[in-house]
């Protein structure tokens, strides 16, 4: 091989490697397409980044340090591990549950199932249920939450810029067994603060670690 064609194949092999590196590089941080369908559940790894993923009949999986946009299911629960990001979540059927530090750009809803926030959760919407419990660990809420026939817990130093509501109750029982039968709850911890009012539409058995909360309590039944 002539030495003009050896300096050749040297600097092609050379910018191989410096390409792949970069390609390599810029995969690890691909934003994936969107996720639809009707059977079958979904996982989101590590470092991968989603539209919109919207299903069925199943539930999703959210590994640390991913994020997706909008995520939709009818009969599934969303399971989020520490450091994801999502626009807005909801489930029809199913339960919410995020590890530490999750962010919500928006909002946070189930129908039939609860929802649970990890330490230092950041949520720029409301978070609501019909039929289940929320309960949120040192998280930040700009918002509302909201029930129906649920508990709330309001643990370590959650704050609530806006009001905590128990909407008034139908009249039966659901078809996934909730009734009305036993009255919700309301914890608030020592350091948990709601910034507007607590507005009960029914009666709610209430329990404040800080007795000043008591002044923030509407009743509207």
């Amino acid at each position: 091989m002539k030495l003009s064609q050896f300096a050749a194949v040297s600097t092609l092999v050379a910018a191989t490697i410096m390409f792949s590196g970069v390609f390599n590089d810029a995969a690890a941080n691909t934003t994936y397409g969107n996720i639809d369908k009707v059977m079958g559940s979904a996982v989101v790894g590590s470092g991968q980044h989603y539209g919109n993923v919207s299903l069925v009949n199943g539930s999703v999986q959210m590994a640390s340090n991913s994020s997706a946009k909008a995520v939709s299911l009818v009969n599934g629960g969303i399971d989020i591990r520490d450091d994801v990001s999502l626009d807005r979540a909801e489930t029809v059927n199913g339960a919410i549950e995020a590890g530490r530090n999750f962010i919500v750009n928006d909002s946070l809803s189930t129908v039939n199932g609860a929802i649970k926030l990890g330490d230092n959760a950041v949520v720029a919407g409301d978070v609501s249920t019909v039929n289940g419990d929320i309960t949120l660990q040192s998280a930040q809420l700009a918002q509302n939450i909201s029930t129906v026939n649920g508990d709330i817990l309001l643990a370590g130093n959650t704050v609530v810029k806006g009001d905590v509501v128990f909407k008034k109750t139908g009249k039966k029982k659901s078809f996934f067994g909730w009734s009305n039968n036993k009255n919700p709850s309301l914890y608030i911890a020592a350091n948990a603060v709601v910034e507007g009012q607590i507005i009960l539409e029914q009666p709610v058995e209430l329990k404040f670690d800080n007795p000043a909360m008591q002044a923030k309590v509407v009743e509207r039944f």
